[in-house]
């Protein structure tokens, strides 16, 4: 144990007060506050090792961080609120809920949300009371969850029809058409060609999905209606300006509009009600014969279009087309474009990101040829010999990688190792489909990182990074080593408003110095206060060709995620390599801190998206727990989460090299 620091007995929820608990087995400082009988928490495993928080006294002042005024909070029951009163040694309640006070005046609740959005917040210190009041918006309470009687109104939900907007698909698809409303009912889709398509009557699950957060809620006073139809013709539907932009045809779209426009109708039916409501959706129909092609040709700085298995934004980046490849349209909707890979296997990019090609274009087809293997000194140059820019992703594994090329037949004859380097094993290919095309690379070596694209001749080149020299004595001598200090802009807040890229920079620069010292060459990826774009950090680790990427962070929750009982230590990786630097990380950071452990884990951001080496986010804790923001600003603790970091890159390095 350092100087200064000590170990903290918890605060345990006791109905109406809130007591000391001595044991020194248990932690106060996480998992303090006075809450809501039903909001009890339960102790954690370890123990943390922090400093006291510092005593302040102070003018009392209410400050509340958040949620902002008017802001828009999306949980139904319960959610956090914090800020400050000033001074430690104030009481402070919240809409008659007792919430403890930290000495340095800080403060964090989770009480239930109120009904009509107001928090009235009440401090007093030293004879003295303050009350202020926050006004945030709520969501609409559901209706109450009794089944509906056979006199309720009959009624369609605004909005619940799908789908909706823009839709293109392909002669004879079958579109799914789904609509709440009331249970009991008659549900059908009348089509413009009189075709009347039954919906089935199912029921209604309400789910909340999200970072710690995976809720699903049966409804029992609505009903969903689901079914589907084969679009053979295009429907223009009464309440949308927009019309789809993919036709087979030129013209064909302006000879729609001369037509009276034809809107499917949704009609659910109970005994003599009858109630109807448009399609708001206008519907485009490609023929299969002749789908329409695009090239990848987006602006993005790393000229690489993202594919999503889903339209619209927010979903995960699972596929990466360098500009140039060429892409086979089958549908739209959304903004977005779906792109066919196989007949089972489509995708969705953005339409903005793509060039469309005049109507008749033929879709791409190509072959893939000779691949050659050209050692150099950091890498293996992997060469497949094209005669189209085809669609194709890479999935790398711990030894190795695999390339899929879609509309592809091999004519691969002959194949290259380049001499005698044994850093490739074997190449293989295979045909698993008329249309995939797959190549296997195995390693003799764990692979260090990749990049891919097309040259400047049309091939693909796929380069496999080796592991670098590693000394086990000095394991960051010679190696480069990108640090990131994550946010501005965005980032999370703590109850006496420390950013969360204050913290960040405080804790890199002391890890910077510490990697500089044991010989790594540091790339600053934000080295001061200044905004650097997100997309901009990898690409700056890329180019500088460093060895490692670490980008630090603290946490925030999302709305109606228990802070006391969900707060810990998390770090994130993308790609299979960098796993067990995670893992490094996680270990480190709980040893240093005693943190909960909450786990290493994938999840789609840009930083660990960086392919060309191992490159991680770390999450110490969260922020907004009054402890954690105090000792934030301590620059001892700066220190030991620098320390911490700095330990598991050395310790991921001699694993390396004994690998």
């Amino acid at each position: 144990m350092q100087p200064g620091f000590r170990r903290s007995a918890p605060w345990t929820h006791q109905p109406g007060s809130c007591r000391l608990i001595t044991s020194a087995a248990a932690i106060l400082l996480l998992l303090g506050g006075c809450a809501p009988r039903q909001l009890a928490l339960a102790p954690a495993p370890g123990e943390i090792i922090l400093p006291p928080v510092p005593d302040r006294t102070g003018p009392l002042r209410i400050d509340v961080v958040y949620p902002g005024e008017n802001a828009t909070v999306t949980a139904r029951d319960s959610t956090f609120i914090f800020g400050s009163v000033g001074t430690g040694d104030a009481t402070l309640t919240i809409n008659g809920h007792a919430v403890r006070v930290a000495p340095n005046g800080a403060w964090l609740g989770f009480l239930p949300v109120p009904p009509d959005g107001v928090y009235n917040l009440e401090a007093s210190a030293r004879g003295e009371t303050t009350s202020a009041t926050r006004t945030v918006r709520v969501p609409a309470v559901p209706a109450p969850q009794a089944a509906a009687t056979d006199d309720a109104r009959l009624r369609i939900v605004e909005g619940s029809i799908t789908p909706s907007g823009v839709f293109t698909g392909v002669r004879g698809e079958q579109i799914q058409v789904r609509v709440r409303g009331t249970p009991g009912g008659q549900a059908a889709l009348l089509l413009p060609d009189g075709r009347r398509i039954p919906l089935s009557e199912q029921p209604v699950i309400d789910r909340q999905t999200g970072f710690m957060l995976d809720r699903a809620e049966a409804r029992q006073d609505l009903a969903e209606y689901a079914g589907s139809f084969a679009l053979d013709a295009p429907i223009l539907g009464t309440d949308t300006a927009a019309t789809p932009t993919l036709w087979n045809r030129p013209g064909h779209v302006e000879a729609q509009r001369l037509q009276p426009a034809r809107s499917a109708v949704i009609e659910l039916v109970r005994g003599r009600d009858t109630v109807r409501a448009p399609l708001t959706a206008s519907l485009g129909v490609l023929e299969a014969a002749a789908p329409r092609v695009g090239i990848a040709a987006t602006e993005r700085p790393d000229s690489t279009v993202i594919g999503t298995k889903l339209p619209g934004p927010g979903n995960p980046y699972q596929w990466f087309f360098p500009n140039g490849t060429r892409l086979e349209i089958t549908g739209e909707s959304a903004g977005f474009l779906r792109v066919r890979l196989t007949d089972e296997l489509h995708v969705w990019v953005q339409a903005g990101q793509v060039r469309l090609l005049p109507a008749g274009t033929p879709a791409p087809r190509g072959e893939v040829g000779t691949i050659e293997v050209r050692p150099e000194a950091e890498f293996a140059r992997v060469s497949f010999a094209t005669t189209e820019r085809l669609p194709y992703q890479v999935q790398p594994a711990e030894r190795g990688l695999t390339v899929t090329f879609y509309g592809a037949s091999g004519r691969t004859g002959f194949m290259g190792y380049g001499g005698t380097d044994p850093f490739v094993e074997s190449v293989r290919w295979e045909q698993p489909a008329d249309d995939v095309y797959r190549v296997h690379i195995d390693l003799n070596q764990p692979l260090w990182g990749f990049r891919d694209g097309w040259d400047e001749r049309g091939n693909l080149e796929v380069q496999l990074r080796r592991p670098p020299p590693i000394d086990p004595q000095n394991p960051l001598r010679g190696l480069r080593i990108a640090v990131d200090a994550g946010h501005p802009p965005g980032g999370a807040i703590g109850p006496t408003r420390l950013t969360e890229a204050e913290a960040n920079l405080l804790v890199s620069r002391r890890l910077v110095g510490m990697l500089q010292r044991a010989g790594a060459e540091v790339i600053e990826i934000r080295p001061d206060t200044a905004v650097v774009p997100l997309i901009q950090r990898p690409l700056r680790a890329n180019q500088t060709d460093s060895h490692i990427f670490v980008s630090i962070h603290f946490n925030a929750f999302p709305d109606g995620v228990n802070p006391f009982e969900n707060h810990g230590t998390i770090v994130f990786y993308y790609w299979p390599h960098s796993r067990e630097l995670a893992r490094h990380f996680q270990r480190e950071l709980l040893a240093e801190l005693g943190t909960r452990d909450r786990g290493v884990r994938f999840q789609d951001l840009a930083i660990p998206r960086t392919q060309w080496m191992p490159a991680v986010l770390t999450e110490t804790e969260f922020m907004m727990i009054p402890e954690i923001e105090a000792a934030l600003r301590d620059p001892g603790v700066q220190e030991r989460i620098a320390r911490a970091h700095l330990r598991a890159i050395e310790s991921f390095l001699r694993e390396s090299a004994r690998r």
